[in-house]
């Protein structure tokens, strides 16, 4: 994970390094009539892939100022949220004995004369959702320098941020079952309950992708865009970190994983360009 952000990283800076040096010294210093503007947007994240936690699609929300310093280049800065639930869907099987579709682990577990009993454990969670509050520095490069009449641009962008994670407060219930040769699978006894408080942890991390914007240099325009985000390490639910094996509960990290946390994300928006 770390040698593709990083081989992400050197491939987006060199880009934007040579589309500026293509642009000229003369060129470089025309100014489009409208040079500011503040923009708001919103859209779809996705889990970056299926060894990031038990988390559904989620929603983004970013709003921000950029500055043009000339028909390539503007900076700016952003404030963004992020927000993924958790699912309970995502967690792992059963064997067919055990008919619940979801969230059962399994054993055998030897009596004292040397039988083995096919235990299985039933773990219902809720909450632990993820929320991420952002603020970065934006870098933003048009790959055809925008003019005044420009009606489409293409552009390339890279945010670092620092942020504020969040997972809210986990409630868990375990019921235990038990393999019976004569009557079936039954549920034995027991009833596990445990609350784990929310955390919050100050982090960091960086979106990067490309965009297109309509009618640039209008008062007004319009954006879509698409990012790949990483987040440092932020302790998420993690189910499938873990063997399908009732030892489970013997950990004490169970369900939770320290992982960077990657996302992909799709928005569009709006920008009020000012002069």
């Amino acid at each position: 994970m770390k040698g593709t952000l990083a081989a992400s990283l050197i491939v987006c800076f060199g880009a934007f390094s040579l589309c500026a040096q293509d642009e000229g010294a003369v060129v470089k210093r025309e100014r489009i009539e409208r040079d500011k503007s503040i923009f708001f947007g919103g859209g779809i994240s996705i889990v970056g892939n299926s060894n990031f936690g038990d988390y559904t699609t989620g929603l983004n929300f970013e709003g921000g100022y950029m500055k043009r310093l000339n028909r390539i280049l503007s900076i700016g800065g952003s404030i963004s949220y992020l927000n993924f639930s958790y699912d309970p869907t995502i967690l792992q099987k059963p064997p067919a004995q055990f008919e619940n579709p979801n969230n059962f682990y399994v054993g055998y577990v030897n009596d004292n004369n040397g039988n083995s009993t096919l235990f299985g454990y039933l773990i219902d969670l809720a909450g632990a959702n993820i929320s991420i509050l952002s603020a970065a520095a934006n870098l933003k490069v048009n790959f055809v320098p925008v003019k005044d009449n420009s009606v489409i641009s293409v552009y390339g962008f890279a945010k670092p941020f620092i942020a504020s994670a969040r997972r809210s407060d986990l409630l868990t219930s375990t019921d235990v079952y038990r393999e019976d040769v004569n009557n079936g699978t039954t549920p034995v006894e027991i009833d596990v309950t445990g609350n784990y408080p929310g955390e919050s942890k100050i982090t960091g991390g960086i979106f990067i992708g490309p965009g297109i914007e309509f009618f640039p240099a209008k008062a007004f325009s319009f954006f879509v865009q698409a990012s790949f985000g990483y987040t440092f390490p932020i302790n998420v639910v993690s189910t499938r970190a873990y063997p399908n094996d009732i030892d489970i509960l013997d950990s004490k990290d169970f369900p939770f994983q320290s992982i960077g946390f990657t996302s992909i994300n799709f928005s569009g928006g709006i920008s009020f360009n000012l002069d």
